[in-house]
């Protein structure tokens, strides 16, 4: 598929060749190829005769049986990191997990009969409890009004790695977790992987998995959008600081028709925009523009 402009409308060119022109298309898809893989592990990635498959993200996966009986190594402290642990420990793999923080955060239980005294400190929002986060899931668009570079240090800021708390009893003292542990490089030999590591001493230390499954989180780029052609992408103007488009109040781009919800609008409107929470603002107002100009 490939959507460009065609005059004043933007065009959307099916792989089977259909062709249609509209005044609206919203680019919703989520966090699709938008994989962050470290440099650290790039070299594992395939090329030429080198052994293919020993290193994936987690956004690729929907079922980790076929790691049974092998050994991965996870990399990241966060939900994907410590769910995808999990699900390879049950599925009978042998998942050890690496983490740079010197602990694993994990999320705290609902609890809606909360004293008014600790909801008056700890306000609740779809994302969790505290005033910043509450106030940037009410406010989108008071998000929207802060200067480029207070909305980026918002959207990289607000939620830090965790687990969720009905994880915890699956993976916490049931897989192995290294905490303060950094990986400094990787390399492929035969069908396995020797991890380079830095511990807490910074001395360094090898370890040797069947494959490296990288749950290193999603960076937010247009150049990444397989479907956005090169001229169309010129066209849309970034937040600066960042490759996530400017938006209007609307969702609209700098590209007249062309809007963006999901992930690539949290730059822009908050953290909520990540989420299915963010679903419904985003909606109401794109629907509003596109009816009142068509």
């Amino acid at each position: 598929m490939a959507v460009d402009r065609d005059g004043a409308a933007v065009s959307v060119r099916s792989d089977d060749g259909q062709h249609l022109t509209a005044a609206a298309v919203v680019v919703a898809t989520g966090l699709n190829g938008l994989a962050y893989i470290p440099g650290e592990l790039r070299a594992l990635v395939p090329e030429g005769p080198r052994p293919a498959g020993l290193v994936s993200h987690t956004g690729q996966h929907t079922d980790l049986s076929p790691y049974a009986g092998r050994r991965v190594a996870v990399i990241g402290g966060g939900q994907s990191a410590l769910e995808s642990a999990a699900l390879l420990h049950e599925a009978g793999a042998e998942a050890q997990v690496f983490v740079r923080e010197r602990q694993v955060l994990w999320g705290m239980r609902p609890d809606l009969a909360r004293p008014w005294t600790r909801r008056l400190a700890k306000p609740a929002s779809p994302l969790g409890t505290g005033w910043i986060l509450a106030a940037a899931c009410k406010t989108p668009g008071g998000v929207k009004r802060l200067p480029a570079s207070a909305r980026l240090m918002l959207f990289r800021r607000a939620l830090g790695p965790s687990g969720g708390w009905w994880l915890r009893d699956r993976a916490e003292g049931v897989v192995a977790v290294r905490t303060s542990c950094r990986v400094t490089g990787a390399t492929a030999d035969a069908d396995t992987v020797r991890l380079e590591l830095a511990g807490p001493t910074g001395g360094p230390e090898t370890v040797v998995v069947d494959h490296v499954l990288a749950a290193t989180g999603y960076r937010l780029d247009l150049d990444a959008v397989p479907f956005l052609t090169s001229t169309l992408r010129t066209g849309v103007a970034c937040v600066p600081g960042s490759k996530a488009p400017d938006l209007t109040g609307a969702f609209e781009s700098s590209v007249p028709g062309l809007y963006f919800a999901g992930s690539l609008a949290a730059p822009m409107f908050g953290p909520m925009m990540r989420f299915v929470a963010g679903t419904r603002y985003a909606a109401t107002r794109i629907a509003r523009r596109v009816t009142t100009t068509s």
